[in-house]
């Protein structure tokens, strides 16, 4: 039996991106082997789970000291192998291997890297993006899709930007969809820890709003999504997966190559060219829909979860058996 040990960035100035990315790779780990994750001790507990969608249980372990903690878990852990995700560089320069038979880094961002393996499940990047390309597994087929993604009725238009200061990107949103005069089947479901319902209630959607600070369970939301708003995170790609068409705002350093990327294949629509159309008039109000369909399909040809299901599974089966 083998021990998997997952290190997501769960500083307070990272996102919960690094989390959730690990927890959906965690889905490929199968029975009798053992997962583990390691989280800042002053991470927000409520944005963890129990079991993952493969119902095994993931076992936290609170740290205050990582170098300490990965040193008792190793006595009782011989076989582990461990995952970092995160964007901080003396983590990236922890010798992990001192801990661990095999340490392997997940990443979507250059940065040097001490590990045996990474992963990179960038869309269109190419090998040559990195020098030592021997090491790492990169493209879209390594990002972690793993259960077959149902789609219900298309009757919620999603506004989430992440953990950034959002509250203007939300206005910009709603000011847009007021000119479109949505039809009544439409709810729009805004997620921000940032914001709160009383920032909206001068909106004449307000009705039609549907607020909340976290979602555990987004899968269920993105069911049901026509359109979203958003960044150019880890995010896109599930909304990909879910052949949601997206509006997006490039809002870190790191998202730069995933908003020229998706925006040069016509997998998204730029959120700054989007809020200034005069959906109103009937012309631009087709030309924008017209756009959410062309969207749809190009994101429906790009990403398919059986692709990734199958070569991930293999990953794993590799990276246990070797």
């Amino acid at each position: 039996m083998k021990t998997y040990i997952f290190i997501p960035d769960t500083d307070k100035n990272a996102g919960l991106g690094h989390l959730f990315r690990c927890l959906k790779y965690s889905n490929f780990i199968k029975k009798p082997h053992k997962i583990i994750f390691l989280i800042n001790k002053d991470f927000n507990k409520s944005f963890l789970i129990d079991k993952n969608l493969n119902k095994r249980k993931i076992n936290f372990i609170f740290f205050t000291n990582l170098k300490k903690t990965l040193h008792n878990l190793k006595f009782s852990n011989k076989n582990a192998i461990s995952f970092l995700d995160s964007y901080n560089r003396s983590l990236q320069n922890f010798s992990f291997k001192d801990f661990s038979k095999k340490h392997i880094n997940i990443l979507d961002f250059k940065m040097k890297f001490k590990s045996d393996y990474a992963i990179d499940h960038t869309f269109k990047r190419k090998i040559t993006y990195y020098t030592n390309s021997d090491k790492i597994a990169v493209g879209i087929k390594n990002f972690p899709i793993f259960k077959k993604l149902s789609i219900l009725k298309r009757d919620f238009i999603l506004i989430n930007f992440g953990s950034v200061n959002d509250k203007l990107l939300i206005h910009k949103s709603l000011n847009f969809l007021e000119k479109i005069k949505l039809d009544k089947i439409f709810k729009i479901i805004i997620i921000s820890k940032n914001a709160s319902r009383k920032n909206f209630l001068n909106i004449e959607l307000k009705n039609k709003i549907i607020f909340h600070k976290f979602v555990k369970d987004i899968d269920k939301i993105y069911q049901r999504t026509f359109f979203s708003f958003g960044a150019c995170g880890i995010s896109l790609y599930d909304r990909c997966y879910y052949n949601i068409p997206s509006i997006c705002k490039c809002l870190a350093k790191n998202q730069d190559f995933n908003f020229k990327n998706f925006l040069s294949n016509g997998c998204i629509l730029d959120f700054d060219r989007v809020i200034k159309l005069k959906v109103n008039e009937s012309d631009e109000k087709r030309f924008f829909f017209k756009n959410i369909l062309k969207i749809k399909k190009n994101i429906y040809k790009n990403f398919d979860y059986k692709k990734n299901k199958k070569h991930l599974t293999a990953f794993f089966k590799k990276i246990n058996d070797n």
